[in-house]
């Protein structure tokens, strides 16, 4: 799995089924659990390092006074750093799970005398434990990008079970198959270095993968069933406005100011049908709650285009003894009323967003944030729901397409529809839109939910709750994207029992 079929934009899928298998075996070959880890820390960096290279279109970096070569020496330190964070998660499972007494079984058995923990069950949960959540803990400025499961993310066959058991679901059972795989390998070599996944005889073996593929057999049926029973047909009109507001025009000498923003959105917005109307992350870069006459604008237009409008805006508290600052969004009813409350993005960027505790050691480094000042911005707390002409919106706000948590959270608060709100001028023309693409449609599908992915720079789709993506658009594209999209209050069983 070093190589880089496994992961989105590259789509060769069907890797993720059998090539996590070698890695296991190099873990039984391993003479102690240092060398496991350098097998685990070696494994993680080359797929990592292909999985994140988008992290290199954050060249040129120019808008920072950087020129080409120091440039193209930030966006490196960024790549490799996010790398290495992802491997040393690979690296530490790799040593734990050397130092387990480990058989190739479903239940605990004795050998030799000695009790051995089934590895079969074991070894899959501790991944998604330590990749999915433990060593991703947003504390540890982890974000979990790199999951398995997205790779699997245009095989609708089985991308249902999500509804079920969600993406983690689907990660745990990716690496049950690759792993009794590994086991049969294991058993029918017969050699004693293998003898931490070896099944206790060859048909225990043939019998474990049948029991996984059945696993998966029945997760899938049981996905597919859960699919039927939320679909309905829709005719609700959604309008993106896809500003392409590059990096250049927001962060440089040359940046377009309020006016020229202004003028651009609502130029686009002229066409946008009744319906649901969204302008991106960020869309008009001030203190929305303290500009009355931008606020009146607003909603005016919303009045007019007869729209529930998503702004992306700043938000802050209104004391002016604190001047904590917010990733926003905003709401809009199409009668021009404004939500009471904004919602504010709870999972902040390491670097992007905020500056964590280490950049106290290297306190230049703190201007280098995109925040203001380079001081940082808050995190909001809770989930909130747009009470819309339409029905209720569940906004969203970039990277936060990839956490189930709180996208369960929003669909459990009322969402019937999920807004993500992103601006992805940092990185250029990488890859970054589509991998986050995965991650709408892997949300879509976990909560039964049309998601409408909508990006400043592209690409901007619609994703519907079988996680099909409708109109995708390309990158650096300025224009109104419609499509249509619809609103449910069906509860999936994940989103039930997921927290």
């Amino acid at each position: 799995m070093c190589a880089p079929g496994p992961a989105p934009f590259h789509d060769q899928w069907y890797l993720a089924w059998f090539a996590l298998a070698p890695f296991f075996l190099l873990l039984s070959l391993s003479r102690s659990f240092i060398e496991a880890g350098v097998f685990g820390l070696a494994f993680g960096l080359g797929y990592n390092l292909v999985y994140l290279s988008w992290y290199l279109g954050l060249q040129p970096l120019d808008w920072l006074n950087f020129n080409s070569a120091q440039g193209w020496a930030m966006a490196g330190f960024a790549w490799v750093f996010a790398a290495t964070h992802q491997a040393l998660m690979v690296m530490i499972y790799a040593m734990v799970a050397r130092l387990l007494p480990l058989a190739g079984t479903y239940l605990p058995v004795k050998v030799s005398g000695k009790w051995k923990l089934p590895a079969l069950i074991l070894l899959p949960l501790l991944w998604v434990l330590f990749m999915n959540k433990l060593g991703n803990a947003s504390d540890l400025m982890g974000v979990p990008w790199p999951m398995i499961e997205y790779s699997q993310y245009k095989q609708s066959w089985f991308l249902q079970g999500a509804s079920i058991i969600g993406g983690v679901g689907l990660g745990f059972l990716l690496v049950l198959v690759n792993l009794n795989l590994a086991s049969l390998y294991a058993t029918f070599n017969g050699k004693a270095h293998f003898k931490m996944l070896a099944a206790p005889n060859k048909s225990s073996a043939l019998s474990h993968l049948f029991v996984s593929l059945l696993i998966v057999a029945l997760i899938t049926v049981l996905g597919e069933l859960d699919g039927a029973k939320c679909w309905k047909k829709i005719s609700n009109d959604v309008s993106i406005v896809q500003g392409n507001v590059n990096i250049s025009m927001q962060k440089t000498k040359h940046r377009y100011s309020m006016e020229e923003l202004e003028t651009l959105f609502f130029d686009i917005t002229k066409d946008a049908k009744p319906g649901l109307l969204i302008w991106t992350e960020s869309s008009l870069p001030v203190v929305l709650n303290h500009q009355p006459d931008l606020v009146s604008k607003l909603s005016k237009l919303a009045r007019e285009r007869n729209c529930d409008m998503v702004v992306g805006a700043i938000d802050s508290f209104d004391s002016a003894k604190d001047d904590d600052k917010f990733n926003a969004a905003f709401g809009f009813k199409s009668n021009g009323e404004m939500a009471q409350e904004a919602y504010r993005k709870r999972y902040l960027v390491p670097f992007g967003e905020y500056a964590p505790p280490i950049l106290n050691i290297f306190p230049f480094a703190r201007s280098l944030t995109n925040t203001p000042a380079g001081k940082g911005l808050s995190a909001g707390r809770k989930p909130v729901i747009f009470k819309m002409s339409s029905g209720d919106v569940a906004p969203l706000i970039c990277f936060e397409c990839i956490s189930p948590e709180l996208t369960a959270a929003s669909v459990k608060a009322g969402g019937q529809i999920l807004v993500n709100i992103s601006d992805l001028a940092w990185f250029h023309q990488s890859n970054v839109g589509d991998q986050m693409i995965a991650f709408s449609v892997m949300r879509a599908v976990e909560n039964r939910r049309y998601l409408v992915f909508a990006a400043n720079t592209g690409p901007s789709v619609i994703v519907d709750p079988l996680g099909k993506v409708h109109g995708k658009m390309k990158l650096d594209e300025r224009k109104l994207v419609v499509g249509q999209a619809g609103f449910s209050n069906y509860l999936s069983p994940f989103t039930k029992w997921f927290r």
